[in-house]
């Protein structure tokens, strides 16, 4: 009996043992779990992959223009033009563009062909003296100007806006090529190019039908002022276009000339002409004029005016020209006098 009480005893001592050993190691494994494994920042740098750098932003792609007043370089996106000459006006919006400033006649608005087609456009005042604080005001991301009038104000109108200054020259006598600068300058030249190839293949197709329908018919393309009388000469603008892409036949007598030719009112019957533009004189109340011009027996006697062959058309014609969207219009009036088209 006391042997099983000493091994019954023994037993519990060594089971006793063991459950206090449990319970320590257990302790010691909460412990340790409740120790932070590592700092926060260190495990942040430990997995979390370096920042890449921002990226620089994008520089703004620019165009370097070459103008009468050197090199300018012009943005990317052009979206708002300020147009110190009507031409410039013309040649953007046959680019899709309508400029947001643009130059008024004397009589104090747009060219009359183009007054539907700038809505929104504000006037800069006159070409020969634009108001520089109205440019200022219209914010413009470029400016298109001409040298006789502006490059003595192209050191301040270039503190506005890039500005683009063309050669006179070049405007009296290929108005193609100021044309396609401009459609690099507003970033469209591809469009510009089509433009001019689509005016090409008009006026060709368009001889094709005029110069074998008139055969030797004269036109001649006048400007009737109180002032005096002048006739379109072959070698301007509008006359490369009517005499040399549409072949119509200019009268005898007449200088070979890039410009408006004055002429005697008396030597007009000596002319003579088979048919006659009357075109806009760019002075108030010109309808009016022409007509009290033309009533007189001097024009009533004239073979154009007994044949119903007299047009009055509100298109100006200068030795700089115009654009493209009036030059169409005028094509477009040759053949519907002229064809019936």
């Amino acid at each position: 009996m006391m042997k099983t009480r000493i091994s019954f005893a023994i037993v519990l001592t060594f089971l006793l043992s063991i459950l206090l050993s449990a319970c320590g190691s257990n302790e010691n494994t909460m412990k340790e779990a409740a120790k932070p494994s590592a700092k926060p920042a260190e495990t942040a740098a430990a997995t979390t992959p370096a920042a890449t750098p921002a990226a620089a932003p994008a520089e703004k792609k620019k165009t370097t223009i070459t103008h009468v007043m050197g090199q300018t370089e012009v943005p990317e996106r052009v979206e708002r033009v300020v147009a110190l000459t009507p031409h410039f006006a013309d040649h953007l919006l046959a680019l899709g563009i309508t400029s947001v400033g643009s130059v008024v006649r004397e009589a104090g608005d747009f060219e009359p062909y183009s007054i539907p087609l700038l809505k929104g456009t504000e006037s800069v005042g006159q070409s020969s003296a634009p108001n520089l604080e109205k440019v200022l005001q219209l914010k413009p991301d470029l400016i298109f100007g001409e040298e006789k009038n502006h490059s003595k104000s192209y050191p301040a109108l270039s503190k506005i806006a890039p500005t683009l200054v063309y050669a006179t020259k070049d405007m009296e006598e290929d108005w193609n090529k100021v044309f396609l600068s401009v459609g690099e300058a507003v970033g469209k030249t591809a469009l510009a190019k089509t433009k001019l190839q689509e005016f090409d293949n008009k006026t060709k197709a368009l001889k094709e039908k005029l110069v074998p329908k008139l055969g030797n018919e004269t036109v001649l393309f006048v400007k009737v002022t109180d002032k005096d009388t002048r006739v379109m000469g072959n070698k301007s603008p509008l006359g490369k276009i009517a005499y040399t892409q549409l072949g119509l036949k200019y009268p005898a007598g007449l200088p070979e000339e890039d410009g408006e030719i004055k002429i005697a009112l008396e030597k007009l019957p000596e002319i003579n002409p088979d048919h006659i533009f009357l075109l806009d004189t760019n002075v108030p109340d010109y309808v009016a004029k022409m007509n009290e011009a033309i009533a007189t027996p001097l024009w009533k006697n004239l073979k154009a005016v007994q044949n119903k062959h007299m047009y009055m058309k509100p298109i100006r014609g200068t030795k700089t020209g115009f654009g493209l969207i009036m030059y169409n219009i005028f094509v477009d009036e040759i053949n519907k006098e002229l064809l019936g088209g």
